[in-house]
């Protein structure tokens, strides 16, 4: 990838408002990074659930692999929640409302609201992003050699 193709090619257009073509105003908040699931080690959260996690400044996303049938207790926790079903299926509680989950199907779930579920059969791989990151997976993750 060259300079030229980091420039802006249309002036004015969404994609394009408040791009800075001068460079950095100074350093980023957090260096860059990359990572490949296929790469990220495995820790278990629970028995029949492990996890993957990468990190940026304030954001976590996290692969988790549910085994089937496996419950998630209800819990809660300060963190905003995203989460998106990649495979399998999962019956999910948020509050008072349960719905079942297949792949493409998101959720969101707002800091200290209760939630629980329970995969499917087939169990399922979800991927969570939470904001702010997740200390507690960030020092499971790191104790797995992330």
């Amino acid at each position: 990838m060259t300079d030229e193709t980091l420039q802006p090619t249309a002036p004015d257009s969404y994609f394009t408002r408040g791009v800075a073509t001068d460079g950095p105003d100074g350093p980023p908040a957090f260096p860059p990074g990359w990572a490949s699931r296929a790469t990220l080690p495995a820790f278990a959260a629970a028995p029949g659930i492990t996890m993957q996690s990468f990190s940026g400044g304030a954001l976590m996303a996290n692969w988790v692999t549910i085994g089937p049938e496996q419950a998630i207790p209800v819990h809660q926790h300060p963190h905003e929640q995203i989460g998106v079903i990649l495979e399998g299926g999962m019956e999910l509680t948020i509050a008072d409302e349960t719905r079942t989950l297949r792949p493409g199907d998101a959720y969101s779930v707002p800091p200290n609201l209760p939630h629980g579920g329970r995969a499917t059969d087939d169990g399922c791989v979800v991927l969570d992003v939470f904001t702010p990151v997740r200390e507690d997976y960030a020092a499971l993750a790191r104790a797995a050699g992330t």
